[in-house]
């Protein structure tokens, strides 16, 4: 980070103060918090149940089978309810300003089925015991905000107060647990104020590093490796993004553009924040991912507190393999068949932008799983403080992993009435959870990559 850009900070009141909780708060995590320092205890009417150690390889569902489809654990399971533009009165006390703002926005068709709780997220011992170490060491140096002394776990396992407490949080999602790394093949659709849908398909490789990860330094620190091709259609393919997301910015990206006869990858300085993701017509920019993704240094952060609202959750109806774009996407929404909305606690987080520093959204509010820190919800506020956009991340166990997982991602467009879903993979084979070398991210193997897999065409 340079010194512009600190005293920019500094200004902003964005370098936070040391964050690592006394031994006394840590033991919190040995029976009244859970290791990653969400509540163990159920809620007062038992709506929500106690943590009992989420779904793990040791509690695989029945007809789970090696890196095959992951099956749903309670596939007898009906809703308990379904809230309705008719019944939303009684259901507001437990529903956000953005899902109250869909019900307002879309057709009278749209709802949310509730199900029953389950707290299925669970991470690996080695990560319970690094966010336990973090809990009294891990902490930003005062001078530029540097993360220090931090194990491969969540950073802050038990978060501050409101001036601090948000910054902590949002350093949690970015450092959640999403295994070594991902390969998978997915549609991105967007569908218009028409109905019309258009798609794309991508290849997408991914590697996730741990702050404590052999090489993480010598390798410049680098968070998360991650190159993006596109199948098809034909107009975008040969599209190539790689991108290398480090601890703090600035980030490495390498682009090229479609067609046989393009350049090889080449720099770019168009990478995270305000980008666009490639296909996305608009809908969703690159720190938008899975909630959000990057470095939070733009921000101004603030913790509101814990809810219990209805989230996604649980989506292995929506991940269910057979599934086609008809039976998913509706003109206005998602299907309501496939979805599951459960009663959770989530972290509230407000992030404003500076009026000194550039930016799409002024602010956003942002709802993290307690028992996970994955986002779970999004609200996108433009200049105006206007609310633009509402996200949802519909997420599900990976239990033989075992990690949380994004199933499918929406961004609904309010004024404009279309929306984007990405991640829809129920033709295609399971993801595979595999530790690739970082070699593999460098431009040159990047590009073999590409052609070996058919994205880059043949001349």
């Amino acid at each position: 980070m340079d010194r512009v850009w600190i005293t920019l900070l500094l200004l902003a009141g964005l370098v936070p103060a040391q964050a690592a909780v006394s031994p006394e708060q840590a033991r919190r995590l040995d029976g009244e918090l859970t290791p990653m320092g969400a509540e163990r205890a159920g809620n007062a009417d038992d709506s929500i149940p106690a943590w009992d150690g989420g779904l793990t390889p040791e509690r695989l569902p029945a007809g789970f089978m090696a890196q095959g489809r992951y099956v749903d654990p309670w596939p007898d399971e009906k809703p308990l309810f379904m809230i309705t533009r008719d019944t939303l009165a009684n259901y507001e006390a437990r529903l956000t300003p953005g899902q109250r703002a869909l019900f307002s926005a879309l057709p009278d068709d749209f709802g949310m089925p509730v199900y029953a709780t389950h707290r299925s997220a669970a991470a690996p011992a080695v990560f319970y015991a690094g966010s336990r170490q973090n809990a009294e060491k891990a902490h930003f140096a005062e001078a530029d905000g540097q993360l220090e002394q931090a194990a491969g776990g969540v950073p802050f396992p038990i978060i501050g107060n409101e001036s601090e407490g948000g910054l902590e949080a949002i350093w949690n999602h970015r450092l959640r647990w999403r295994g070594q790394g991902r390969d998978r093949i997915y549609v991105q659709a967007t569908v218009a104020a028409s109905g019309d849908v258009s798609q794309v398909r991508f290849y997408q490789r991914s590697k996730f590093s741990t702050v404590d990860a052999p090489n993480f330094r010598s390798e410049g620190s680098v968070v998360t490796f991650d190159v993006l091709a596109v199948l098809d259609p034909a107009r975008l393919a040969g599209s190539l993004k790689l991108t290398h997301e480090t601890l703090k910015p600035p980030y490495y990206g390498w682009q090229r553009s479609p067609g046989p006869d393009r350049p090889l990858l080449s720099r770019t300085s168009e990478v995270g924040g305000d980008v666009g993701v490639i296909g996305a017509d608009g809908l969703l920019n690159e720190d938008q991912r899975e909630g959000y993704s990057g470095s939070p240094d733009r921000y101004k952060w603030k913790l509101l507190g814990k809810r219990e609202i209805y989230v996604p959750y649980n989506a292995y109806r929506l991940h269910r393999a057979g599934l086609t774009i008809a039976d998913l996407l509706g003109p206005r929404h998602l299907n309501l068949p496939p979805l599951r909305y459960e009663l959770h606690r989530v972290w509230v987080v407000e992030a404003t932008l500076p009026h000194s520093l550039p930016g799409v959204w002024t602010r956003r509010r942002l709802y993290l799983d307690e028992d996970s820190w994955q986002i779970l919800l999004v609200e996108l506020y433009g200049r105006d403080d206007q609310l633009l956009r509402v996200q949802e991340i519909h997420t599900l166990m990976a239990y033989d992993q075992p990690l949380l997982m994004p199933a499918l991602e929406t961004v609904y467009d309010l004024p404009a009435r279309r929306y984007l879903a990405t991640g829809i993979d129920n033709d295609q084979p399971e993801s595979i959870f595999a530790d690739v070398d970082s070699d593999r991210f460098m431009p040159e193997e990047a590009n073999r990559w590409a052609r070996r897999i058919g994205a880059i065409p043949l001349k």
